[in-house]
């Protein structure tokens, strides 16, 4: 199982009381055998009905991409760990993986057919195209939501005992059936809503393998299928007796598919916020990209200018005293720079700056190397023959942030050197 996975969080739900609406609900049927090109098809019906626009300020809000509990709790309990340095006691998926991404299910009212080899059941889809393909995959978990089933259901209908089988979807690498992990439930041990977490790790692994080595194809879908059998009866059972249902579920109810990847290299925040941008320039055109690119783009500048103008006004200028290189205070506000429409959490942080002179003799405090040493030597018996060194970050630490992704998915990332937690001469 995900060692990702943090045991003593739970969301807690109503009580699930409408079972009986849905027997006589109509669900969309799909064929076992659907190829990938059927899975793609199916979500490129589903973007086009109900498109899922991550809210901006140059757009109408029509439909905000709200965050899963779980990775809200996962960012919660990460960013305490990481800001006491409790490295030590945290799981070691953790200390490995560095981005958590969730994909919500898009394969809502999917049913399967009552094959023999089958029995009813459900299939779950997810749309992987943002999934970095050359990151490691380190850990995947499907959580899937079941909710308490009426106590008179289980004597109708095959006793309190079932077990959940997952498959992949037939169709995935035209290979069958297979069975990825399965679960024992008692839908009367009296528990609220529950999450079900179901280990994909090796499938997702394989089917990225795979879909490497076929060209032309753009766009990575996941499928599996859920199969319900009773214990007492060894015969297949509707999901809805153990708590299943689907339908009408609110976004935050829905199965997630969470994805623990690390990547060795630094990730750059700007490249997210160019990827933000392409997701603007699809959605609205390019007239609108003028809007964000005020926002990302000329308000920090003039934010900096005007900070420099009252920099240079306070203590008379040139006779302004001098101080030493140091660490001072900088607070970002993701707000003020525009990119609140994107950025879950946090909001704001504390970044620091380093400022100040090197002058010499320089303290040893600064660290400072041999090559700042000299050019501060130097330009201490001859300033037109070299500036001196530079007041610089000399140990930076990481932040942990929640964002919304250009693929509309939650996406839990550590960035690397965001705060500064001492300054150098170099």
């Amino acid at each position: 199982k995900c060692l990702y996975s943090i045991k003593n969080i739970f969301v807690d739900f109503d009580v699930y009381l409408g079972l009986f609406s849905f027997w006589s609900i109509p669900c969309s049927q799909y064929p076992s055998g659907m190829d990938d090109n059927g899975l793609v098809s199916h979500l490129d019906e589903q973007a086009r009905r109900k498109p899922t626009t991550v809210y901006r300020k140059s757009l109408p809000i029509n439909d905000t991409i709200v965050p899963h509990d779980y990775m809200v709790s996962l960012y919660r309990t990460l960013s305490e760990i990481e800001s006491r340095r409790l490295n030590s006691s945290a799981p070691q998926t953790a200390r490995h993986a560095n981005t958590v991404t969730s994909f919500v299910d898009r394969g809502q009212g999917i049913v399967l057919n009552n094959h023999s080899s089958w029995g009813s059941g459900q299939r779950y889809l997810f749309d992987l195209s943002s999934l970095s393909r050359t990151d490691e995959l380190v850990e995947a978990e499907l959580r899937i939501l079941r909710k308490p089933a009426l106590e008179n259901l289980p004597v109708l209908l095959g006793g309190n005992l079932y077990e959940l089988l997952l498959y992949t979807c037939s169709s995935v690498g035209n290979s069958g059936r297979q069975l990825l992990d399965s679960i024992t439930i008692d839908i009367l041990d009296g528990e609220p809503s529950k999450w079900d977490v179901f280990d994909v790790w090796a499938s997702m692994k394989a089917q990225r393998r795979s879909q490497r080595t076929k060209a032309g194809k753009n766009r990575l879908v996941a499928c599996f299928d859920l199969v319900v059998i009773s214990e007492l009866t060894k015969e297949a059972a509707n999901p809805l007796t153990v708590g299943l249902a689907r339908q009408f579920r609110q976004p935050q109810e829905r199965a997630l598919l969470v994805a623990f990847s690390r990547t060795r290299r630094k990730e750059n925040l700007f490249k997210e916020i160019r990827e933000q941008m392409k997701a603007v320039r699809r959605d609205v055109g390019s007239l609108d990209v003028l809007d964000l690119s005020d926002v990302v783009a000329h308000k920090p500048r003039q934010r900096r200018r005007r900070t420099a103008i009252t920099r240079s006004g306070k203590g008379g200028g040139s006779g302004r005293r001098k101080t030493r290189c140091s660490r001072r205070p900088l607070h970002i506000n993701f707000k003020e720079l525009g990119w609140d429409d994107w950025i879950i959490a946090p909001l704001d942080y504390e970044a620091h700056h380093c400022e100040g002179v090197c002058d010499f003799p320089l303290r040893s405090h600064l660290e400072p190397t041999n090559h700042a040493i000299i050019q501060t030597l130097m330009n201490s018996m001859d300033p037109d023959s070299s500036p001196p060194s530079c007041c610089v970050p000399s140990k930076l630490s990481p932040i942990s942030i929640l964002y919304i992704d250009s693929g509309n998915n939650v996406v839990y990332k550590q960035y690397e050197d965001m705060v500064v937690e001492s300054c150098g001469c170099r």
